[in-house]
């Protein structure tokens, strides 16, 4: 029975309540934006399964992807970028600091502004959409560090933005060390906020501090099938347990010098020889504060708050993935060809339970693309095509043994050379 006084709250939705309790009504603004980038994204997505593979930072360039997803114009783009800002901060100011993920779920680890290697994942693993795709069944978690250094970050955060708005209750965005405003603002032109000022000349402003403003309520850690743990660093001390990652309270700016600091950016010790046991500066990082922990933290971390894994990410490693501290611990890297430079794979890890209901860890990965001799770097494009002054090529002392140079197909070099490449990279 319904008393006929009691009124429902407009905000909360009855019907259709899979995607979560305050996802935005169909008809909003908010909905039809979102809806719009992601039914973009996924044509995109299909395009750049089918063509011929490139790198990130080679592909569709300015501001084209963006187009694409948003429409032409500086102004229009903006607004469309701050209102999926604000539709997505509201539903996490709604979720805790340390949110809960049912499985099946797909884990993604840094992701750096390469929107292309995302888009592969998606095309290549299964899309985020309840057309065509599998969101409706699936959990997605990602894991932080959405921005600096690629080439396409205001897609990716367009992108996890709406796809947080849209659904709420199956997408989890975690935050990493580069969703900080002293990261973004850092010197060096592939930082987020030079990144937005030479694509938004006229209206970056507005655009950094809505984007910020979303980042300030981003949760710190994912806890998937009650069992395993998603930080974007990693333990640091492991003094730290989960009822703390609950009590942070947001929205934060900084991270302090408490746990947190620990959380984002500290990295397990690389070895599970016994030398490597215990609490260490951290070297890497260039900060006392800042953490490197061995197995046993781990192990007694997991033991202590009933977990039986801990997925970080925060490091580039060779394969996409790295089962690590006697398998207690997974790094996972999702931007393969790291900055355009590295010929490391990107991955997801997919959770899922099988027949027995235990929770299994299948890694998916995307392989990287071979890179081109240094000495041609600038000088081929990814068919092995001379670019640019042709003459000025031929200049260098080694050019004169190349006139006949055959075409180069990355891709089809990648499937007939995959097991010769795997090889050499692993030793």
């Amino acid at each position: 029975a319904v008393n006929e006084e009691m009124q429902l709250d407009p905000t909360v939705r009855a019907v259709g309540g899979w995607r979560g309790p305050l996802a935005p009504d169909r008809e909003s603004e908010e909905y039809v934006l979102a809806l719009q980038v992601i039914q973009a994204a996924q044509v995109m997505a299909r395009e750049a399964l089918a063509s011929e593979d490139v790198l990130d930072r080679d592909w569709m360039p300015d501001n084209s992807a963006l187009r694409a997803l948003l429409g032409a114009g500086e102004a229009h783009q903006a607004e469309s970028i701050c209102t999926l800002a604000k539709a997505c901060q509201v539903q996490l100011e709604a979720q805790p600091s340390l949110v809960r993920a049912s499985v099946p779920a797909k884990v993604f680890g840094d992701i750096h502004g390469q929107f292309r290697d995302v888009l592969l994942l998606f095309a290549e693993f299964g899309f985020p959409f309840h057309c065509g795709g599998d969101i409706q069944t699936m959990s997605y978690v990602f894991n932080g560090d959405f921005v600096d250094r690629g080439h396409h970050q205001l897609e990716v955060v367009c992108l996890l933005f709406a796809l947080k708005a849209m659904y709420p209750s199956h997408v989890f965005l975690i935050r990493g060390n580069h969703e900080f405003r002293d990261m973004s603002e850092l010197p060096t032109e592939d930082a987020f906020q030079h990144h937005l000022r030479r694509r938004l000349p006229s209206t970056w402003r507005s655009v950094y501090d809505a984007v910020h403003a979303t980042f300030d309520w981003l949760p710190f850690g994912a806890l998937v099938g009650s069992r395993v743990l998603v930080v974007h660093g990693g333990l640091g001390d492991g003094s730290w347990g989960l009822r703390d990652l609950e009590k942070v309270q947001r929205p934060l700016q900084e991270t302090g010098a408490g746990f947190l600091l620990d959380v984002v950016w500290s990295d397990p010790s690389d070895s599970d020889h016994v030398m490597w046991k215990g609490v260490h500066e951290n070297p890497d990082r260039g900060d006392c504060k800042i953490h490197m922990f061995g197995p046993d933290v781990t192990e007694k971390f997991c033991n202590r708050e009933q977990v039986n894994l801990v997925i970080r990410s925060h490091q580039y490693v060779p394969q996409g993935y790295k089962v690590m501290h006697g398998g207690h611990m997974i790094t996972l890297f999702s931007a393969r060809n790291y900055t355009g430079e590295d010929d490391n794979d990107g991955a997801l890890l997919l959770l899922a339970p099988d027949l027995n209901g235990h929770l299994r860890v299948h890694a998916k990965r995307l392989a990287a693309m071979p890179l081109p001799d240094e000495d041609l770097v600038g000088l081929l494009d990814s068919s092995g095509n001379f670019i640019g002054d042709r003459e000025s090529a031929w200049a260098r002392p080694w050019a004169s043994s190349l006139p006949t140079m055959p075409r180069v197909n990355w891709t089809q070099m990648r499937t007939n050379c995959g097991s010769c490449l795997q090889f050499l990279q692993t030793g």
